[in-house]
């Protein structure tokens, strides 16, 4: 299991420019712990005193409201890490991180962390601006996201499951619909018409969490607004 968290460590964009040595200081003597679905690894205004690898299952921040009941606003999965911005500027973590499997995590206390930062400030540098380009990143999504219709925003959701497949493909929600109303910023009766709505772009969903696409290239198109359909 350590081996398999070094090379997720290592293949992190905000760890790349760790050295092995450092990775394997930071991991040393805390090992991999599974939550619950639902369970939470954090709270918003907590004292962020430690980051979370995501070894397995998927992680969702919720944003800043009602005591972190908000909406999802970023997903997170195997590889990712999650409070890293809140330790690496010493602030309080700015949203609630909840656990929407049964996730498998491994804690880095915030001092090991910054430890190894004082005394490699070019590490340190190398962080900040990968932290910088990956929110660059986040924003962009969110700002695309805002431009979309319902159901384009549902069809480009789908294409991101799917990755590079090609032809037919049947993909997994990573969590349930009312979440996912969420996560697209629409309450679940929309997220409904816009499944509708994408029936004839041959998708269809049924009572589980899995969703049929009978076309990816067509239903990319539509996703990346090439060919919109009214």
């Amino acid at each position: 299991m350590k081996s398999r968290a070094v090379r997720a460590l290592k293949r992190n964009p905000l760890f790349a420019a760790l050295p092995l040595s450092e990775i394997d200081t930071l991991l040393h003597g805390h090992d991999p712990r599974t939550v619950a679905e639902g369970a939470e690894l954090f709270r918003e205004a907590e004292p962020a005193g430690q980051l979370f690898l995501i070894l397995d299952g998927e992680v969702v921040l919720l944003s800043p409201a009602n005591g972190g009941g908000g909406q999802p606003v970023v997903q997170l999965g195997p590889g990712d890490t999650v409070g890293e911005d809140a330790v690496l500027t010493g602030t309080p973590y700015g949203a609630t991180a909840r656990a929407t499997a049964p996730t498998t995590v491994i804690a880095i206390p915030a001092q090991a962390l910054m430890g190894i930062l004082e005394s490699h400030f070019d590490l340190a540098i190398a962080m900040i601006s990968n932290m910088a380009a990956h929110l660059r990143e986040q924003v962009k999504e969110i700002t695309e996201l805002k431009m979309q219709s319902t159901a384009e925003r549902l069809a480009s959701f789908l294409l991101t499951l799917a990755g590079t497949a090609t032809g037919r493909a049947v993909v997994r929600l990573p969590y349930e619909k009312r979440l996912l109303a969420d996560h697209l910023g629409m309450d679940p009766a929309t997220l409904s018409r816009a499944f509708a709505k994408l029936r004839d772009k041959g998708v269809v969903a049924n009572r589980t969490d899995k969703v049929e696409i009978e076309d990816i290239g067509r239903l990319r198109l539509y996703g990346d607004g090439t060919a919109i359909a009214p």
